[in-house]
């Protein structure tokens, strides 16, 4: 599992005040860029030196609690699924308190640079994702069952 951490920002809520409904995907991407970026991966340079890449073919998000500007949270994420193509990445956030207040699911798609095709995982991202593969946290954490 890897944690980061994030805060809800002014341009992150609506005119109701509470977090705008896309921008749980703003805090689920900033994620996976963390999570790359400690494994040695950018984007950057993924992008522009890498033989492939890996695009999301679907997400899903279920809100569970209101998030306030200012409010600080961290983000859970791990490894579902790992495929030949496709793996899945799964995300809970919480508030400071501990409490659960959004999950999402990404699925990505290894493909060839090039021409946009599926292509296996390569070997060393593969390798990643099953250090970090798992399954949904039985506990949340700061809370006991």
């Amino acid at each position: 599992m890897f944690v980061t951490k994030n805060r809800v920002r002014m341009h992150d809520i609506d005119m109701a005040g509470i977090l705008y409904f896309p921008r749980q995907f703003r805090f689920v991407h900033e994620a996976l860029e963390d999570f790359l970026e400690s494994e040695g991966y950018s984007f950057d340079k993924v992008f522009r030196e890498g033989e492939f890449n890996f695009v999301i073919v679907h997400c899903e998000a279920d809100y569970l609690a209101p998030l306030r500007i200012g409010e600080r949270l961290e983000v859970h994420m791990y490894v579902e699924n790992i495929g030949r193509t496709s793996f899945t990445f799964c995300y809970n956030i919480y508030n400071t308190d501990g409490v659960e207040v959004g999950t999402a699911k990404t699925v990505h798609v290894a493909i060839e640079k090039e021409k946009h095709k599926k292509v296996p995982i390569p070997p060393v991202l593969k390798k990643v994702l099953k250090k970090h593969h798992s399954t949904p946290p039985a506990v949340r954490p700061g809370k006991t069952q």
